[in-house]
């Protein structure tokens, strides 16, 4: 289960990495009004749980920017 949780957060880190470099312009700096993300916690134990037991949860996130945030995909970890 460690492993998955691992493997979801580096997803998500390279997601984040995308989004920001996806903000800047061709000489590297942002310029005007763009979105910030904020995740209130990157991980989630779900403890000791069975096999083939469905498990669930919702990040909160919130666009702290001045931008509109756009959420173009979303993949599981």
């Amino acid at each position: 289960m460690k492993i998955v949780k691992t493997i979801g957060a580096i997803a998500l880190l390279l997601s984040l990495a995308t989004l920001s470099a996806a903000q800047r312009n061709g000489n590297g700096k942002t310029g005007g009004p763009a979105p910030k993300l904020v995740i209130e916690s990157l991980t989630h134990d779900f403890g000791d749980t069975e096999a083939g037991t469905p498990l669930t949860y919702s990040f909160k996130i919130k666009n702290e920017g001045t931008a509109d945030l756009l959420i173009q995909a979303v993949q599981p970890g």
